[in-house]
Formats: C-alpha cells, structure tokens, sequence
C-alpha cells in the first residue's frame, strides 16, 4: 500500500497538470479513458514526478499502466527502491 503522505503528493502534482481534482483518482480509474490523461500530460507528470521525488522512471513501464492504482504502485515501487539504494 502506497504511504498516504507520497500518494497525496503524487495526486497534487497529477492534479495540477490535468485539471482534474484529485477526488477522481480512485484505484481502479482508468487514466486514458476516463481521466483523458493523454501522452503530453503523462510526459509533463513523469517529468515532474522525477524532479520532485528525484526518481528516474521509466517511460516504457508507464506506457503499460492503466489505472491510476497501478500508476500509484509503480511510482511507489520505484521511490522504494530508489530510497533502499541510497
């Protein structure tokens, strides 16, 4: 389970770029379809994710989520193992 504190984080810096509030993002959400997250804004998200939890994604691994809970998780695998690497 993602840490409530990352997870608000995270949603603030979603919310921000996609003008969509951040009570929409449920777990089993589809980030295409239903929030209408498009590559430029997923792009700008990642940039900005990386920047603030200054993490290196990988953009292939985001091009296979589809849900906003599977976004959260791989955000927080990666800030995980980033962290227990030091």
């Amino acid at each position: 389970m993602i840490e409530p504190d990352l997870r608000s984080r995270i949603e603030k810096i979603v919310s921000r770029i996609s003008r969509i509030d951040a009570s929409e993002f449920h777990d089993d959400v589809l980030i295409r379809e239903e929030l209408g997250i498009d590559s430029l804004m997923a792009m700008e998200i990642l940039a900005t994710c990386e920047k603030e939890f200054d993490l290196q994604l990988d953009e292939a691994a985001f091009s296979c989520v589809e849900t906003v809970g599977e976004f959260f998780q791989l955000l927080e695998a990666r800030y995980s193992e980033q962290r227990a690497a030091g």
